[in-house]
């Protein structure tokens, strides 16, 4: 035991000795991130255009028209937002033109009242942490933005799970909001993975908001080949990475509906397996490791990034499962669920809205949900979490609301088995 002690220092010393110095294979880390914004944006100057002329309107203090931009994961809808509200901020700057932008994320944020608080911080208004109804949150940004009389540019990011996890309400009261602060206007743009979104939208809400549509298609083989040797070349050493590896990054993200933020995560994982192999060159046998580990993570991954009340749905099927048949019952998952939200704070989600969780839960494969019937005592669904209470524990154990709960087990009734 005091050998193999004894021998971490030196394995350590040797570890970091060789990363100070071997000839590193990425010179710019933050390229190969998912939140970096470059320059400019290849193959989305048609979408670039459209947003831009949806809201040029601003810079003559008239209302545009509300956007809903759809698309799937990572096809460039959050890039081209964000790069036309710089510019367009850049442009306000300079010719004194009062407008304030603002960017949500609906399933970051996990709930309407935190949605609010972040619209609010944006604007300079302070309210509490939780504790007001919406209606109060509400009246108060409606006082403060009559006051400050500048026009808001609202991006609501993944609006869909706003919509599916609540309803369409708050988004309701948004667009009549902006009514009511002339000559200050709200508009709001709404981006979803969800091409079916619109539907899900009562017919109130659809003709104040679906104005405007911009829909982002998947990027090509070429297209994904094109935007890596464009980041390669900022990113890796000059003669450190194949044509090979790099078409091979674009072919394997292009099966997966061309998303471009996976084409970019295999490069820098691939680069990052190669300099630890000790590699100068970046190989396709990279890329293969690569998306062997992203595969690996990607479970830690979805579940880190859960939204709130899905956390604590899949944390109370993990605790209140059934000590032998590893299930539990939608009525006893509903209340265990309700007993953890209090114990953090938070309003619990009706049924309807957690059973729609529920289900995507059950889509993304983190649990099953099989409807047994038992006869005149009812139907009801068992619930199996199809995650280890250890991986979900881990994973939830570093979230700011949920971590000091996960490792709390709360007892659930008994379902009948039957």
């Amino acid at each position: 035991m005091k050998s193999s002690l004894q021998e971490q220092p030196d394995q350590l010393e040797s570890i970091f000795t060789k990363a100070l110095t071997s000839n590193r294979l990425i010179t710019q880390d933050a390229v190969l991130r998912s939140d970096y914004l470059p320059n400019k944006l290849p193959f989305r100057g048609l979408q670039i255009a459209s947003l831009g002329e949806i809201l040029a309107p601003t810079l003559h203090y008239s209302k545009p028209s509300n956007v809903l931009i759809y698309g799937k994961t990572g096809t460039g809808k959050t890039a081209v937002t964000k790069y036309t509200m710089n510019k367009l901020k850049e442009t306000s700057i300079a010719n004194q033109i009062p407008l304030a932008f603002i960017y949500t994320n609906a399933r970051l944020c996990g709930t309407e009242y935190r949605l609010l608080a972040e619209m609010a911080a944006a604007t300079n208004l302070q309210i509490p942490f939780t504790g007001l109804a919406l209606t109060e949150v509400l009246s108060r940004l409606e006082n403060h933005i009559r006051r400050q009389r500048s026009p808001i540019i609202l991006v609501i990011d993944e609006v869909d799970y706003l919509v599916k996890t609540y309803n369409d309400d708050l988004l309701y009261n948004l667009t009549t909001l902006s009514e009511r602060i002339t000559p200050s206007f709200i508009s709001i743009i709404g981006i979803s993975n969800d091409l079916q979104f619109k539907d899900q939208l009562g017919a109130r809400v659809q003709s104040r908001l679906s104005e405007e549509e911009i829909v982002f298609p998947p990027y090509t083989v070429p297209e994904l080949a094109s935007i890596l040797k464009e980041r390669a070349t900022m990113a890796l050493r000059q003669g450190s990475y194949t044509e090979a590896a790099i078409n091979l990054c674009a072919a394997l993200s292009a099966s997966e509906h061309g998303d471009a933020r996976r084409a970019v995560d295999l490069l820098r994982v691939g680069a990052e397996t190669a300099e630890r192999e000790g590699s100068e060159i970046l190989e396709e046998k990279h890329i293969r490791l690569a998306l062997q580990k992203i595969d690996q993570d990607r479970v830690n991954e979805a579940l880190k990034t859960l939204p709130l009340h899905a956390k604590l749905l899949l944390l109370g099927a993990a605790t209140a499962s059934h000590p032998t048949q590893n299930y539990v019952s939608t009525g006893a998952l509903y209340e265990t669920y309700s007993n953890l939200a209090k114990a953090c704070d938070i309003e619990p989600l009706t049924t309807r809205r957690a059973s729609s969780i529920l289900t995507e839960l059950h889509t993304l494969g983190l649990l099953s949900a099989h409807l047994v019937n038992y006869g005149r005592y009812g139907r009801t669904k068992q619930i199996r979490p199809q995650i280890s209470l250890d991986t979900i524990q881990k994973a939830f154990s570093e979230d700011p609301i949920i971590g000091t709960i996960t490792t709390k087990k709360t007892q659930s009734p008994q379902t009948p088995t039957n």
